[in-house]
């Protein structure tokens, strides 16, 4: 995870492309589960991860695309790192959907995470 929020802002910046096409429907939870993670009084320290399953989503929607284009999946959001749901603490989309909506900081209509301050 990143130090504050202008870095996780320049670090999301990078795959305004892939976001722009739509590649994955999971892209940018994992992106800001990764670069903007949920923080508890529990988990102060080490702020809860994505889930594996949601990074190989996104992976396997997004990487084809960056192939085409010469580049590979980044090694800073290598899937292998992340937990299997059932035996860690991880976040995925359908773990926080509630009655009012998401509760994740995540903005569907901008593709911004919320709370970043990156609604320009």
């Amino acid at each position: 995870h990143h130090s504050t929020q202008a870095n996780a802002i320049l670090a999301m910046e990078q795959f305004e492309g892939l976001l722009g096409i739509h590649c994955s429907p999971d892209l940018l939870f994992f992106l800001c589960a990764m670069y903007a993670p949920i923080c508890t009084l529990d988990f102060q320290h080490e702020p809860i991860k994505p889930c594996k399953s949601v990074c190989e989503r996104a992976r396997a929607g997004c990487e084809p695309v960056l192939i085409k284009y010469g580049h590979a999946w980044p090694d800073s959001l290598a899937c292998d790192e992340l937990p299997v749901y059932d035996r860690g603490v991880c976040i995925s989309p359908e773990a926080i959907v509630t009655a009012e909506g998401s509760d994740f900081p995540m903005d569907s209509n901008n593709g911004n995470c919320r709370g970043t301050n990156a609604e320009r």
